[in-house]
């Protein structure tokens, strides 16, 4: 645990199926890397085809991802076709994790809280930086993993730029978001578990193929900051 008295704790090395996240539900699988293993980003996909797969409920090797440009949103394809259903991934050093989900479009991230000091300030507003007492020194580490998994539920396929998301409520097992590009603003909630001793945050937002709910015009900063 990190100190939260509410947060949910997800297992590592095992799935944890139907995490709330409003009023969808979310697969999520988070494990340690390989020993010494320093580039992430292929493991973590493999991943997310594993945990597609066990959630599917189909064989092993059934599901492939990639990753686009320029966001790196991974595609989950099936036999080469597209599948139905929306996949999530974040890696640090020492933890990775992926999210998958057909009722939403949805985006995961991880945070050590250790790497998320006031350096990043420049990116929260004082309203942000209000919605929570620091109680526990995570306040920022949430977030900037907010920030992150709302980027990513959002698919506006763009440059990660903190400011042109906004966390309009946060508590120690919640929160909710907005994210604009300049031209489509999106809206979902979010939830925080722990692992390992680091904040898990899962985005989601309405899938915009099923309707247009959750999204409005809006406007954006640009600054450009790399993402994972």
């Amino acid at each position: 645990m990190i100190g939260w008295p509410s947060v949910e704790e997800l297992p590592v090395g095992r799935v944890h199926r139907g995490m709330r996240v409003g009023p969808w539900t979310v697969d999520v699988l988070c494990d340690r890397p390989p020993a010494g293993m320093e580039l992430l980003s292929g493991e973590v996909l493999r991943l997310a085809e594993d945990l597609a797969s066990l959630s599917r409920g189909l064989d092993a090797g059934t599901i492939r991802m990639a990753a686009l440009a320029p966001s790196g949103r991974p595609l989950a394809t099936i036999d080469g076709e597209a599948a139905p259903f929306a996949v999530s991934i974040s890696h640090v050093r020492g933890l990775i994790g992926a999210a998958v989900s057909d009722v939403a479009w949805i985006g995961l991230d991880i945070v050590d809280p250790a790497d998320a000091g006031r350096s990043l300030d420049v990116w929260f507003t004082p309203d942000e930086l209000a919605l929570l007492p620091d109680d526990h020194g995570l306040l920022r580490a949430m977030l900037w993993a907010a920030k992150e998994a709302a980027y990513k539920a959002a698919r506006l396929d763009t440059e990660f730029r903190p400011r042109t998301v906004t966390i309009e409520s946060l508590s120690p097992r919640a929160f909710e978001w907005v994210a604009s590009d300049g031209r489509t603003r999106v809206h979902g909630d979010g939830s925080f578990g722990a692992a390992a001793r680091h904040v898990i945050a899962v985005a989601a937002t309405a899938n915009r193929r099923s309707g247009d709910a959750g999204v409005t015009v809006g406007s954006c900063a640009r600054e450009p900051v790399s993402c994972s």
